[in-house]
Protein backbone atom coordinates (compact mmCIF):
# COMPACT_ATOMS: atom_id res chain seq x y z
CA UNK A 1 0.00 0.00 0.00
CA UNK A 2 2.38 2.44 0.64
CA UNK A 3 4.54 1.34 -2.03
CA UNK A 4 1.52 2.14 -4.33
CA UNK A 5 1.70 5.98 -2.89
CA UNK A 6 4.91 6.03 -2.89
CA UNK A 7 4.99 5.40 -7.40
CA UNK A 8 2.05 7.51 -7.97
CA UNK A 9 3.93 10.49 -6.42
CA UNK A 10 6.91 9.55 -7.89
CA UNK A 11 5.08 9.54 -11.29
CA UNK A 12 3.45 12.66 -10.70
CA UNK A 13 6.52 14.36 -10.00
CA UNK A 14 8.47 12.97 -13.29
CA UNK A 15 5.12 14.12 -15.39
CA UNK A 16 5.38 17.88 -13.64
CA UNK A 17 8.96 18.06 -14.52
CA UNK A 18 8.10 18.10 -18.08
CA UNK A 19 5.81 20.49 -18.18
CA UNK A 20 6.40 23.99 -19.74
CA UNK A 21 5.27 27.44 -18.41
CA UNK A 22 1.48 27.81 -20.00
CA UNK A 23 1.79 30.58 -22.76
CA UNK A 24 -1.57 32.15 -23.67
CA UNK A 25 -4.04 29.35 -23.84
CA UNK A 26 -5.06 27.99 -27.85
CA UNK A 27 -8.50 29.61 -28.89
CA UNK A 28 -11.38 27.52 -28.77
CA UNK A 29 -13.35 27.01 -32.03
CA UNK A 30 -10.50 28.71 -34.29
CA UNK A 31 -9.32 24.88 -35.67
CA UNK A 32 -8.61 21.40 -34.60
CA UNK A 33 -10.56 18.21 -34.56
CA UNK A 34 -12.44 16.53 -31.83
CA UNK A 35 -11.19 13.13 -31.81
CA UNK A 36 -13.03 12.13 -28.72
CA UNK A 37 -15.57 13.80 -26.17
CA UNK A 38 -17.10 16.62 -26.31
CA UNK A 39 -16.06 20.60 -25.27
CA UNK A 40 -18.07 20.16 -21.83
CA UNK A 41 -15.80 17.61 -20.96
CA UNK A 42 -14.28 18.36 -17.56
CA UNK A 43 -10.97 18.04 -19.02
CA UNK A 44 -9.79 18.95 -22.58
CA UNK A 45 -6.39 18.52 -24.16
CA UNK A 46 -5.44 19.94 -27.09
CA UNK A 47 -2.46 18.20 -29.50
CA UNK A 48 -0.39 20.65 -31.73
CA UNK A 49 0.91 17.42 -33.96
CA UNK A 50 2.59 16.66 -37.30
CA UNK A 51 1.69 13.28 -39.26
CA UNK A 52 5.59 13.13 -40.10
CA UNK A 53 6.97 13.28 -36.73
CA UNK A 54 8.18 10.31 -34.93
CA UNK A 55 7.61 11.46 -31.84
CA UNK A 56 4.15 12.67 -32.43
CA UNK A 57 3.36 9.01 -33.76
CA UNK A 58 4.40 7.71 -30.49
CA UNK A 59 2.03 10.11 -28.18
CA UNK A 60 -0.76 9.57 -30.47
CA UNK A 61 -0.62 5.26 -31.09
CA UNK A 62 0.70 5.19 -27.08
CA UNK A 63 -0.84 7.69 -25.20
CA UNK A 64 -3.91 9.25 -26.78
CA UNK A 65 -5.55 5.85 -28.35
CA UNK A 66 -5.85 4.90 -24.62
CA UNK A 67 -6.78 8.11 -23.98
CA UNK A 68 -10.18 8.08 -26.27
CA UNK A 69 -10.66 4.49 -25.18
CA UNK A 70 -10.56 5.27 -21.14
CA UNK A 71 -11.62 9.11 -20.78
CA UNK A 72 -13.01 10.13 -23.90
CA UNK A 73 -15.32 7.53 -24.68
CA UNK A 74 -17.07 8.63 -21.30
CA UNK A 75 -16.36 12.12 -21.72
CA UNK A 76 -14.22 12.72 -19.30
CA UNK A 77 -11.86 14.20 -21.52
CA UNK A 78 -12.32 16.17 -24.85
CA UNK A 79 -9.51 15.38 -26.94
CA UNK A 80 -8.94 17.71 -30.05
CA UNK A 81 -5.93 17.32 -32.69
CA UNK A 82 -4.30 20.62 -34.20
CA UNK A 83 -2.70 20.77 -37.55
CA UNK A 84 0.56 22.08 -37.45
CA UNK A 85 2.26 20.45 -40.29
CA UNK A 86 6.44 21.43 -40.19
CA UNK A 87 8.12 22.83 -42.88
CA UNK A 88 11.16 20.32 -42.35
CA UNK A 89 8.67 17.34 -43.13
CA UNK A 90 8.23 17.12 -46.75
CA UNK A 91 4.78 15.10 -46.58
CA UNK A 92 3.64 16.03 -43.45
CA UNK A 93 1.05 18.55 -45.10
CA UNK A 94 -0.10 16.83 -47.79
CA UNK A 95 -1.18 14.15 -44.98
CA UNK A 96 -2.33 16.59 -42.63
CA UNK A 97 -4.89 17.53 -45.73
CA UNK A 98 -5.80 13.89 -45.70
CA UNK A 99 -7.16 14.25 -42.17
CA UNK A 100 -8.72 17.34 -42.44
CA UNK A 101 -10.82 15.93 -45.36
CA UNK A 102 -11.33 12.82 -43.51
CA UNK A 103 -13.21 14.77 -40.95
CA UNK A 104 -15.61 16.04 -43.32
CA UNK A 105 -16.86 11.97 -43.63
CA UNK A 106 -17.50 11.62 -40.15
CA UNK A 107 -15.07 10.65 -36.58
CA UNK A 108 -15.15 7.59 -37.40
CA UNK A 109 -13.58 8.09 -39.93
CA UNK A 110 -11.17 10.56 -38.98
CA UNK A 111 -9.63 8.21 -36.50
CA UNK A 112 -8.89 5.65 -39.23
CA UNK A 113 -7.37 7.95 -41.02
CA UNK A 114 -5.17 8.79 -38.01
CA UNK A 115 -4.26 5.58 -37.07
CA UNK A 116 -3.28 4.90 -40.86
CA UNK A 117 -1.16 7.36 -41.10
CA UNK A 118 0.88 7.48 -38.07
CA UNK A 119 1.29 3.66 -38.31
CA UNK A 120 2.53 3.73 -41.92
CA UNK A 121 4.52 6.98 -40.69
CA UNK A 122 7.54 4.85 -42.06
CA UNK A 123 6.19 3.97 -45.37
CA UNK A 124 4.76 6.78 -46.86
CA UNK A 125 7.66 9.33 -45.78
CA UNK A 126 9.85 7.54 -47.65
CA UNK A 127 7.62 7.78 -51.02
CA UNK A 128 4.65 10.35 -50.30
CA UNK A 129 2.50 7.59 -51.31
CA UNK A 130 -0.09 8.94 -48.68
CA UNK A 131 -2.96 7.86 -51.18
CA UNK A 132 -2.39 4.01 -50.55
CA UNK A 133 -2.06 4.42 -47.06
CA UNK A 134 -5.14 6.04 -46.43
CA UNK A 135 -7.08 3.74 -49.04
CA UNK A 136 -6.49 0.83 -46.51
CA UNK A 137 -8.35 3.06 -43.86
CA UNK A 138 -11.63 3.61 -45.79
CA UNK A 139 -14.19 1.76 -47.83
CA UNK A 140 -13.92 2.26 -52.14
CA UNK A 141 -16.82 4.54 -51.23
CA UNK A 142 -15.21 6.34 -48.79
CA UNK A 143 -12.13 7.16 -50.67
CA UNK A 144 -14.07 8.44 -53.88
CA UNK A 145 -16.01 11.19 -51.52
CA UNK A 146 -12.43 12.04 -50.15
CA UNK A 147 -10.87 12.84 -52.95
CA UNK A 148 -13.35 14.89 -53.87
CA UNK A 149 -13.62 16.54 -50.34
CA UNK A 150 -9.54 17.15 -51.00
CA UNK A 151 -10.53 19.43 -54.19
CA UNK A 152 -12.25 22.05 -52.06
CA UNK A 153 -9.59 25.20 -50.98
CA UNK A 154 -11.16 25.06 -48.05
CA UNK A 155 -8.98 21.91 -47.00
CA UNK A 156 -6.03 23.69 -46.74
CA UNK A 157 -7.44 26.94 -45.16
CA UNK A 158 -8.18 24.58 -42.38
CA UNK A 159 -4.52 23.59 -42.04
CA UNK A 160 -3.44 26.74 -42.57
CA UNK A 161 -5.58 27.79 -39.32
CA UNK A 162 -3.58 24.87 -37.14
CA UNK A 163 -0.57 26.69 -37.84
CA UNK A 164 -1.82 30.08 -37.09
CA UNK A 165 -2.69 28.97 -33.81
CA UNK A 166 0.52 26.98 -33.09
CA UNK A 167 2.23 30.87 -34.03
CA UNK A 168 0.00 32.65 -31.95
CA UNK A 169 1.10 30.78 -29.57
CA UNK A 170 4.80 30.45 -30.32
CA UNK A 171 4.77 27.00 -30.60
CA UNK A 172 7.88 25.89 -32.58
CA UNK A 173 7.89 22.15 -31.72
CA UNK A 174 6.11 18.96 -31.98
CA UNK A 175 4.51 17.12 -30.19
CA UNK A 176 3.05 20.27 -27.95
CA UNK A 177 0.17 19.89 -25.85
CA UNK A 178 -1.94 21.57 -23.76
CA UNK A 179 -4.40 20.49 -20.67
CA UNK A 180 -7.28 22.27 -19.36
CA UNK A 181 -9.69 22.24 -17.03
CA UNK A 182 -13.21 23.60 -17.70
CA UNK A 183 -11.76 26.97 -18.95
CA UNK A 184 -8.92 26.70 -16.77
CA UNK A 185 -5.26 26.10 -18.42
CA UNK A 186 -3.59 23.46 -16.18
CA UNK A 187 -0.11 22.86 -18.09
CA UNK A 188 1.69 22.95 -21.71
CA UNK A 189 3.49 20.27 -22.57
CA UNK A 190 6.45 19.85 -24.90
CA UNK A 191 7.41 16.59 -25.33
CA UNK A 192 6.08 12.79 -25.10
CA UNK A 193 5.20 11.06 -22.00
CA UNK A 194 3.98 7.43 -21.30
CA UNK A 195 0.39 6.61 -20.69
CA UNK A 196 0.93 5.70 -16.92
CA UNK A 197 1.93 9.30 -15.85
CA UNK A 198 -0.46 10.82 -18.09
CA UNK A 199 -2.92 8.45 -16.34
CA UNK A 200 -1.80 9.34 -12.98
CA UNK A 201 -2.17 13.09 -13.85
CA UNK A 202 -5.94 13.38 -14.95
CA UNK A 203 -7.14 11.08 -12.35
CA UNK A 204 -5.93 13.61 -9.91
CA UNK A 205 -7.67 16.30 -11.76
CA UNK A 206 -11.04 14.04 -12.02
CA UNK A 207 -11.39 12.79 -8.70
Amino acid sequence: MHCGRFQTKIVLALFLLVLAAPPARPAEGTAGQILGGTLDAPVRIEVFSDFECPSCRSLYLDVMRRVLVEYSSQNKVCLIYHEFPLNIHQYSWPAARYAEAAARLGRDQLLKVYDTLFMDQAYWSENGNLEASVSKALTRAEMQKLKKIMQDPGIDAAVQKGVQLATQNRIKSTPTWYIFSGQRLLQKVESRLTYVALKQYLDSILK
